[in-house]
């Protein structure tokens, strides 16, 4: 099996902490008394801090490894979030998903692929709080928004020290100035959509991430440089 190949090809060392460790949870509070979901979830996290399986793995990846069904995988990959991430690691793991937004083709919706389900129960607190909602009736990792949705969604993410210039940037290449942040997002979300669906039809793969990227980071510059000629700036 690939998974037992990959232990033995580990220190011993990493391997005899890791073993040390497990076995704790197992003893606790005496010989067998851990239910087999909980020491499953634990030797699961066991795998990630080997390395075996990535700190951020992909569904069809703990499928191939370990064998094991998608809705299996899924509660593994939950479980084991839910008990080490906290909710800074959250919005940051949030922020860089919203970098490369999925431009669908069906009644103006974006799309975010997200494999961790415990993320998506996450970005989907906080779309409530904003008043919006997700559809998911598609695929489980594809959660489809309005434009409106991911806009103010993203806009939640932003650092709010950034915000203002990030405004003013977009309003010195042509934005209209009196607008919010969330009216100027839409209308950037709405003309690259458009952009990377010509450049998709001339055959050449333009990247969203290109330019929510600079965005997140607040890079002004680049933001100019990016969105410059989209907003009619030469």
């Amino acid at each position: 099996m690939e998974i037992v190949e990959s232990i033995k090809g580990l220190k011993a060392e990493s391997v005899k902490k890791e073993f040390s460790d497990l076995m704790g949870v197992y003893l606790n509070p005496a010989f067998g008394a851990i239910t087999k979901r909980d020491f499953d979830i634990h030797l699961f996290i066991t795998l990630q801090k080997l390395g075996v399986i990535s700190p951020n793995p992909e569904i069809y990846e703990i499928v191939t490894k370990l064998r094991v069904t998608r809705s299996k995988a899924r509660s593994l990959l939950y479980e084991s979030k839910l008990r080490q991430t906290s909710t800074p690691e959250l919005d940051e793991e949030l922020k860089n998903l919203l970098k490369n937004p999925i431009f669908l083709k069906d009644n103006d919706k974006i799309g975010i692929e997200v494999d961790n389900p415990y993320l998506i129960d996450h970005l989907r607190a906080r779309l409530k709080k904003l008043n919006y909602i997700t559809d998911g009736s598609f695929s489980p990792e594809l959660v489809r928004l309005t434009t409106e949705a991911y806009a103010a969604l993203f806009e939640s993410c932003l650092p709010e020290e950034s915000k203002d210039k990030i405004k003013k940037a977009f309003v010195a290449i042509g934005a209209k100035a009196d607008t919010s942040l969330k009216g100027i997002l839409i209308g950037v979300l709405k003309k690259l959509g458009g952009k990377i669906a010509d450049k998709a039809g001339e055959g050449i793969a333009e990247k969203a991430v290109d330019y929510m990227g600079p965005i997140v980071s607040g890079s002004i510059d680049v933001i100019k440089e990016k969105f410059g000629e989209m907003f009619g700036e030469k």
